[in-house]
């Protein structure tokens, strides 16, 4: 990463509250609201409705431009609810990454990631057919999200760019 990469997100003015907890708050409801939605069953339908309201509060919560938090908080949401269908509707998990890098505004260098989980949903949709596996696929995939995120900052640091040449765009 370059000496004095700064998330182009924390140069942003907010109008309440401050970046931290907003980045932290706006991570864990991200990740309780998916894995609310993951328990959904016939039975347990107010799981859907709960973590769609968490997941969709975390995007909106989360530091970023205003518009780009709105438009893919649906997207992302319709995403956490892939694996219900079975271990193959993994692959619609790559809607939240995608999401992520365009509200952190990663630059383009950055979106290559987006192969990590599309990847991981077909090894697993072959390696775990069986729908009672789910539990399994989400946790690898929740794994290679964060890793995939996290692969995609690093990228973003390198460019060489220091905090005094963002100019939060």
């Amino acid at each position: 990463m370059a000496e004095g990469f700064r998330e182009p997100a924390s140069l942003l003015p907010l109008r309440w509250g401050g970046y931290r907890s907003r980045y932290l708050g706006a991570l864990v409801l991200l990740v309780a609201g998916g894995l609310l939605i993951q328990a959904t069953s016939v039975y347990a339908i107010y799981l859907l409705v709960a973590g769609a309201a968490a997941h969709l509060a975390g995007w909106l919560i989360l530091p970023g431009r205003g518009w780009r938090r709105v438009a893919v908080s649906l997207p992302s949401m319709i995403g956490t609810a892939g694996p219900l269908i079975g271990s193959f509707g993994a692959l619609l998990l790559v809607l939240c990454l995608l999401g992520w890098l365009w509200v952190r505004q990663r630059p383009g260098r950055a979106y290559p990631v987006l192969v990590f989980p599309v990847i991981s949903a077909i090894v697993l949709s072959r390696l775990f057919p069986q729908y009672g596996d789910g539990g399994i696929v989400v946790l690898v995939s929740l794994v290679v999200l964060v890793g995939s995120a996290w692969l995609a900052r690093a990228v973003a640091g390198g460019g060489g760019r220091s905090a005094a040449g963002e100019t939060g765009r």
